[in-house]
């Protein structure tokens, strides 16, 4: 599945299908894991701030770079990574392959400042699994429930 969310052109869904099926008894009640990489701490803490108000999301780490990204996702496995694009040392294209490579059940969520079709692509390609502006950081969990599959079991009124 894929989720675009951009602030000039809405959300957008497609029916391609995810590549991480969370177990048949995982419940609603379930804590996700999830690592977030920016290279701005403040975009990093705010992200936190936000899934934090959510009961199930448990913050495993943050990463300033793409090579400390691919460390702790190695470490921590998490089910959920939002990755930026444009990191030190390593970018998120490369991190997202690299960790996609050793954890394939780890869902990448791209994490960016704006839509770059040719980025997209990319990330695509590399392994994420959605896409959303950080313009649109609110509708976080939101993207991740969709990135996992979980949004269509739940539908829209009966999310957290």
């Amino acid at each position: 599945m894929l989720v675009s969310v951009d602030g000039d052109h809405g959300t957008h869904f497609s029916h391609e299908e995810s590549s991480h099926r969370p177990p048949a008894d995982q419940t609603r009640a379930s804590q996700y894991r999830v690592l977030v990489v920016d290279d701005d701490q403040r975009t990093r803490q705010l992200v936190q701030d936000i899934l934090e108000k959510h009961t199930d999301m448990t913050i495993v780490g943050q990463a300033g770079d793409g090579k400390e990204a691919v460390a702790l996702a190695m470490e921590h496995q998490p089910d959920v990574i939002l990755m930026d694009i444009d990191l030190p040392y390593l970018d998120g294209i490369e991190a997202t392959q690299r960790i996609k490579n050793a954890c394939p059940h780890t869902v990448v969520i791209c994490l960016t400042g704006y839509f770059s079709p040719p980025k997209y692509s990319a990330m695509r390609t590399a392994g994420a699994a959605a896409f959303v502006c950080k313009n649109q950081v609110l509708a976080i969990h939101e993207t991740i429930m969709f990135a996992l599959g979980q949004w269509t079991a739940w539908g829209p009124g009966e999310k957290d």
